[in-house]
């Protein structure tokens, strides 16, 4: 009986770190998130009820309720009654006299977990800081259910300390799978964060600009913005100036963007912008808002002096888009700078400011 039991929690490990690999989900939409890790949980319900523990001909004693658990605790009651009533379902297939204990140890433990979560907060992690005390509580209505049987009494002294036992070990083990797991991405996800972020500005960096570069849609464009003169802030105000310089520039462009539009430093004194779904009519009017932000841009360390900037426009529907951009900008600091130019294949237009040109 222990080895079945045995069995039966190593089908459940396995399933748990399969199931795992699946966090997040990749290319689900946040609406499906949910109700395809119930489906994945029940499905992992299902299979242990292949690997059971068979007391007597139609009893069956499995693992069954620690999917069930996982994903109460982790969705919540309605989720989790959905799931205990698909095993369930197939629990009435199989038939014989453990079929009535079986569903109300399962309601049981579901009802218990739910309660759990919604009046003291338990969720997963806390399964793991309690040292196993929550575990046991949400398993101990589980084995209760032997008394149902025939000699049910007998049953629960012999296995019920044994029964209880396991599903607490199988909810543990399974729970510190799941938030390994996700402690994992959170990691991941932050050095991600770090490596694609400008340390100076706070902005994207170059590495996550070719990234994006990559996924241009058609109706996107790119902006390539070049602060003029910056080689004169450094040597007449020194370094420490031109870095808050290019902080507060950084500052004036994202500010102008669009929660879809993504600002990055290109490098040194230079600055882009992808611009999401923008009709090339708009572009020069868009782009020469960006140039005015900056040019409006308070800058105490320069004694009252204006920064400006040149800027290079082109849409992303030309084959080399920031080819394009970047011939554009050369044509805007050749024409005298802070002045914004269109790449050569979209309008042909440019847009001066009337105050001299630093």
């Amino acid at each position: 009986m222990l080895r079945a039991l045995f069995l039966n929690g190593c089908v459940l490990v396995t399933l748990t770190f399969l199931l795992s690999l699946t966090y997040p989900f990749r290319n689900v939409p946040d609406r499906w998130q949910r109700p395809l890790r119930l489906m994945l949980f029940s499905v992992m319900g299902i299979v242990l009820m292949y690997f059971p523990a068979e007391l007597l001909p139609g009893v069956h004693l499995d693992l069954r309720a620690v999917p069930v658990l996982l994903v109460t605790l982790e969705v919540g009651l309605l989720h989790g009654l959905g799931a205990a009533v698909i095993i369930l379902s197939v629990r009435f297939l199989q038939g014989g006299t453990g079929v009535l204990p079986g569903v109300l140890a399962l309601l049981t433990v579901t009802v218990t977990a739910g309660l759990a979560r919604r009046y003291q907060a338990i969720q997963i992690r806390d399964l793991v800081t309690s040292r196993g005390l929550w575990a046991l509580l949400l398993c101990l209505p589980y084995p209760l259910t032997l008394l149902l049987l025939p000699n049910g009494q007998s049953a629960l002294l012999r296995l019920g300390g044994p029964l209880l036992l396991f599903n607490a070990a199988g909810l543990l083990v399974c729970a510190s799978i799941l938030i390994q797991r996700q402690q994992s991405l959170w990691i991941l996800e932050q050095l991600t964060h770090q490596a694609e972020r400008d340390a100076l500005t706070g902005l994207a960096n170059r590495r996550r600009f070719d990234l994006d570069l990559q996924r241009l849609g058609r109706q996107d464009a790119l902006l390539l913005i070049d602060i003029d003169h910056f080689k004169r802030v450094n040597d007449t105000f020194g370094h420490a100036v031109g870095d808050e310089v290019l902080r507060e520039v950084a500052r004036c462009l994202e500010s102008q963007g669009r929660a879809r539009d993504t600002t990055y430093r290109y490098g040194g004194e230079e600055f882009a912008v992808i611009l999401r779904e923008i009709q090339p009519a708009h572009l020069r009017r868009v782009a020469d808002r960006f140039r005015t932000a900056v040019g409006q841009c308070s800058m105490p360390p320069l004694n009252g002096q204006r920064i400006t900037v040149s800027v290079g426009v082109a849409h992303a529907h030309v084959p080399f888009p920031i080819e394009d951009a970047d011939r554009a900008l050369y044509a805007a600091k050749k024409a005298g700078r802070n002045c914004v130019q269109l790449a050569p294949n979209e309008h042909r237009q440019l847009t001066r400011t009337p105050e001299r040109s630093q």
